[in-house]
């Protein structure tokens, strides 16, 4: 029996092509990046990037997925709702299924809903982080939960969980995953090096990550007269002097108290061989994907946040919340490192089936469909 051919059909599936207008921003450019490789199989896509200024590495990304780079003008610009107006009518005139922001402008959240059909908008904190200094961030997301809550969608299982026990109800998920673009977009790696096992910490030093954790283990681990390093990479947010004069102490631990430049991070954990994230508060952690794309292990706090990721034992390891349990942790890291080994191997055969986004687009189609 022939099949009936209709426009912006597929053939091959017997299905509609899902049309998605997909709004991005520089604060997402490493996730976006892997998310868009793959949609592009799937959807017809449409990309944005919003961004203060375009960057050259900006400008790359949008090359890569003919992708159109937005200025955002700052909230208090006289033109920046006008602009944001024009944008959303632009937007409208492609006749998207759904337009799918990774994160709105306070503008854009009171907008959409008049000026666009169907939307849905990715909350990346659900659960905002403790002591977070970012008002802007913290209204638009105030905004969101108000204007906009029935579009909603979660970045974790663990933030569906939490955001139905805030607002009764289960919310779509697009669960983040392993993010490859520094592996794909940075300079080349070193060999991995031999001798002492190498620990690092990275992204910036803020309150909720229990950098006080990792020092207070390494104070154990130095009394105990283990032979290891500990390597810091990230401004540090608070109690800068405090810190390091901390750190200053400590034998096996140094610090880079600097803001990591992207081309560089594929080097980082290339040189390292396990990440430790003491994170006091954990929905979805983008240092862990980069980590198993990297085939780099982590030690994690034992949160609910980590533990949709983690396989303990398997692909890293969950430590009892105490600088006492993660120096246990390391401990047994240093005096078998095969243990490192194992543990990457473990991310091939484990996380990287489970979270990767060819496996994950799937859950992110059936999202879209349903607005179809």
């Amino acid at each position: 029996m022939m099949l009936k051919i209709f426009p912006n059909y597929s053939v091959l599936t017997k299905t509609r092509t899902v049309k998605v207008v997909y709004l991005t921003s520089e604060s997402y450019i490493d996730h976006s990046y892997t998310v868009a490789q793959e949609l592009l199989k799937h959807a017809e896509l449409k990309i944005f990037l919003q961004a203060k200024e375009a960057t050259i590495e900006i400008d790359r990304w949008c090359k890569k997925f003919n992708a159109e780079f937005v200025e955002r003008k700052r909230f208090r610009n006289p033109f920046s709702f006008i602009s944001e107006i024009f944008f959303l009518l632009k937007i409208r005139k492609m006749k998207p299924d759904v337009v799918w922001f990774n994160t709105m402008t306070v503008y854009q959240v009171l907008l959409a809903d008049i000026l666009l059909k169907r939307f849905l908008v990715v909350m990346h904190d659900v659960d905002l982080h403790p002591e977070s200094g970012d008002r802007h961030g913290m209204f638009s997301v105030r905004m969101t939960m108000k204007f906009a809550l029935r579009k909603i969608c979660a970045a974790s299982r663990t933030q569906g969980d939490i955001f139905r026990q805030q607002h009764g109800f289960y919310p779509p998920v697009f669960q983040l995953p392993i993010i490859n673009y520094y592996k794909e977009t940075g300079d080349a790696g070193l060999k991995k090096p031999s001798g002492k096992v190498r620990f690092f910490f990275f992204g910036s030093v803020e309150k909720y990550k229990g950098i006080e954790t990792l020092l207070a283990a390494a104070e154990l681990l130095d009394e105990r007269g283990l032979e290891y390093e500990l390597n810091i990479y990230g401004k540090i947010k608070y109690d800068e002097e405090i810190i390091i004069d901390r750190i200053r102490n400590l034998v096996n631990v140094s610090i880079h108290n600097e803001f990591i430049d992207y081309r560089k991070i594929h080097s980082v954990y290339n040189s390292n061989h396990v990440l430790i994230l003491p994170y006091r508060q954990v929905t979805q952690c983008g240092p862990l994907l980069i980590g198993y794309s990297e085939g780099v292990p982590a030690i994690c706090s034992d949160l609910a946040g980590f533990r949709e990721y983690v396989s303990d034992g398997v692909d890293s390891m969950l430590f009892g919340n105490t600088a006492g349990s993660l120096a246990a942790k390391m401990e047994e890291i240093i005096k078998d490192p095969g243990i490192i080994k194992k543990l990457s191997k473990g991310i091939e055969e484990n996380a990287m089936k489970k979270f990767s986004m060819d496996v994950l687009v799937d859950e992110y189609m059936e999202n879209f469909e349903k607005y179809v």
